[in-house]
């Protein structure tokens, strides 16, 4: 039996290095399609986090992940004009590379030729499309496991409703960790500022203390200088006694041996 899609997920990486969900679906009948198989699939964020850890996103690519239980994730990397974008899905073991790669290529971008996708793509937050995308995903999806009623497929496009954030409760997310973010950057400044406060009270205490150990080094060398000077006129007054001696007692004993005294 060829290898059904069990799972697209459209995502982009962004400029901190992280990668954005766009839209993504699964097939509603998940566990009745993997009940023989004691290995789940990945959710879509397992397929998030294998993205951004070993696909590179920096230039045109395709491939395929091995999965435990048979699965493989197969993606395709496109620099597109709109955005750099990452289309992946993930099937059972039947499913051939090149299948894979056409249902990517020529199914699931076809989703993002919408001129008016392309214009808020890259500036949109996570989920913010998903209403707009999910349907076409999982038309597709639905109708790679055979299934192509209307009813089937709108009863499949209901499926993420309930289980992702709206536009508007996205939104508050973001600003709340907007809010978060700045506050924890004032934090840190303020407590940069303190540490910097503290350092310059260090060097004040460094420099008095310096300037307190200039002042007794000075003091000290001048009481050695004093001492080394006494010293030393000592030991020359000491010489020039002995010298005088040593002349005095030579002239007496000359002036002896001729009989002058």
């Amino acid at each position: 039996m060829p290898g059904r899609v069990m799972s697209v997920v459209l995502c982009r990486p962004t400029v901190s290095g992280d990668m954005m969900p766009v839209a993504m679906g699964n097939y509603e009948n998940i566990e009745e399609a993997t009940k023989y198989n004691d290995v789940k699939p990945p959710n879509d964020s397992e397929v998030i986090k294998l993205i951004k850890s070993r696909v590179r996103t920096y230039f045109n690519n395709d491939g395929v992940i091995e999965l435990d239980g048979g699965y493989h994730l197969y993606f395709v990397v496109v620099i597109e004009t709109f955005s750099t974008m990452v289309y992946c899905c993930v099937s059972e073991s039947g499913m051939e590379l090149e299948e894979a790669l056409d249902f990517l290529n020529s199914k699931i971008r076809s989703i993002m030729s919408s001129s008016n996708i392309q214009m808020v793509i890259s500036q949109s937050n996570p989920y913010d499309l998903l209403g707009l995308l999910q349907p076409d995903i999982l038309k597709f999806i639905v109708r790679n496991f055979g299934i192509f009623d209307k009813k089937s497929i709108n009863c499949f496009q209901k499926q993420h409703n309930d289980s992702f954030p709206s536009a508007h409760q996205q939104r508050m997310i973001d600003i709340r960790r907007q809010v978060d973010d700045v506050r924890q950057v004032m934090a840190d400044n303020v407590e940069r500022i303190m540490e910097r406060g503290e350092r310059l009270e260090n060097m004040e205490n460094r420099t008095e203390a310096l300037r307190t150990s200039a002042t007794s080094f000075k003091s000290t060398a001048r009481r050695v200088q004093r001492h080394f000077c006494q010293k030393n006129l000592k030991w020359t007054l000491i010489l020039l006694l002995v010298v005088t001696v040593i002349v005095v007692a030579i002239v007496l004993t000359i002036l002896h041996k001729n009989g002058v005294i």
